[in-house]
């Protein structure tokens, strides 16, 4: 790929990015830039382990054929891109990886249509090439932006275009639905433990578990209720557990969770009223 690119912030999820590029040779250190506001320390840390490079000037950041892509704090985006906002051009796709941020929020502090905007939403698993990613386009992305973009996150696991309405709860579903993942592995090894089993083999027997139930819906015609009355004998070991899980509402609460995950999504894109906020309402109510 012809591209280099930016990224205007410099945590865990411009990391992973980086990670999963490089590990994958998809793209060349030498195309990667990344810059923060004041942590030099931060960018030292990734200059020295990953080889790419880091400026704080709007020349060496935003050159031809550029993508930009803002991985910072929800809270601190229009600050962060300010400084930068004058050498953006059409030619320039600005591509967000924030909870929340909507492309029109964006669109207007560019106070430019022709620069083109793109929502995403990535997820830690790009690290190792299996990330999750959602993308929306703003109206005035060419298509041929749109296949760079595709391509570019294509490096780092699997991608589907999505109406930027379903981008909260792509947010609240693939881009935090690894932490819930990992929380349900780590009650699992905690369980391992308890009943004796080394902790480095328990590690071991539950990732890959987790490994291959996901391979297994993912090649499987039927659905995950299917699956999992495929292995529950009456009487037999997984009734048992699932009547604890039942009796605590463990699904209920992963989809309450979920929900949350959805609604705080919304509040962080100040949109806190409207259509999608009260859709969110009725869904606690039930």
């Amino acid at each position: 790929m012809k591209h280099n690119i930016t990224f205007i912030g410099a945590g865990a999820m411009a990391e992973s990015l980086i990670s999963g590029w490089l590990k994958k040779e998809y793209l060349d250190k030498k195309q990667i830039t990344v810059t923060n506001r004041s942590n030099d320390r931060r960018l030292q840390e990734l200059t020295q382990y990953y080889g790419i490079k880091s400026s704080r000037s709007a020349e060496e950041l935003i050159s031809p054929n550029t993508v930009v892509i803002l991985a910072c704090k929800p809270k601190d985006w229009k600050s962060a891109l300010e400084p930068y906002i004058s050498s953006l051009t059409k030619d320039t796709p600005v591509v967000s990886v924030m909870a929340g941020v909507t492309i029109e929020s964006i669109q207007e502090l560019l106070a430019n249509e022709d620069i083109p905007v793109i929502r995403t939403m990535p997820n830690t698993s790009a690290t190792v090439g299996a990330s999750m990613t959602t993308i929306s386009f703003g109206i005035t992305v060419t298509d041929n932006i749109k296949q760079v973009i595709n391509y570019i996150f294509k490096g780092v696991g699997e991608t589907a275009i999505v109406p930027e309405e379903q981008m909260d709860a792509m947010t609240a579903l693939t881009g935090t639905g690894p932490a819930y993942i990992y929380y349900l592995m780590e009650a699992m090894e905690m369980a391992a433990e308890q009943m004796g089993i080394d902790r480095t083999l328990a590690k071991t027997l539950v990732s890959q578990t987790l490994l291959g139930a996901s391979l297994r819906v993912q090649e499987s015609k039927d659905e995950p209720a299917q699956l999992y009355k495929q292995i529950m004998s009456p009487g037999g070991t997984t009734e048992a557990g699932f009547n604890v899980l039942k009796e605590n509402e463990v699904q209920q609460s992963i989809i309450a969770c979920i929900h949350r995950a959805w609604e705080r999504s919304v509040e962080l894109g100040g949109q806190t009223d409207g259509r999608k906020a009260q859709q969110i309402s009725k869904l606690f109510e039930r």
